[in-house]
């Protein structure tokens, strides 16, 4: 969404991108929790919400620096920030990604119980067969 700041050329959409942002932003704390308790469990819910948190906090304290730097050389803040629109991007197509990955090992998984209980079977069958050879040997 701070790709759509430069973009504004009238006030009202500077307050709609805002308030948009605003939205997206309280949605996003809000529902981090709800994932970090799925994703690690209970026991490490608090240590992985303080990772996110930390990792939050790097581009934060580093970003209003640079984007300074930027506007000195180049007169503006437009390339700032297009460029902190970047990593959202990049972590949205990260996260489409998931799904696909856990399909994938679940079928991995599902052919691995599948494989397991074929190998099973044979032996149990080789088993029957080499005492019903014995049972009629006997």
């Amino acid at each position: 969404m701070s790709m759509l700041i430069p973009v504004c050329d009238v006030f009202g959409g500077l307050i709609a991108v805002c308030l948009l942002m605003g939205l997206f932003d309280g949605c996003f704390i809000c529902i981090m929790a709800p994932i970090a308790f799925e994703l690690v469990g209970s026991e490490n819910v608090s240590q992985a919400i303080g990772f996110l948190l930390g990792m939050m906090s790097v581009p934060m304290t580093v970003g209003p620096p640079i984007a300074g730097y930027l506007r000195d050389r180049l007169g503006n803040y437009n390339v700032a920030f297009y460029l902190a629109g970047i990593p959202p991007l990049i972590g949205g197509a990260v996260l489409c990604l998931i799904p696909w990955v856990e399909q994938r090992k679940r079928r991995k998984e599902r052919k691995n119980r599948t494989d397991d209980s074929t190998a099973q079977s044979m032996i149990t069958f080789n088993d029957t067969e080499k005492n019903n050879k014995l049972e009629s040997v006997i």
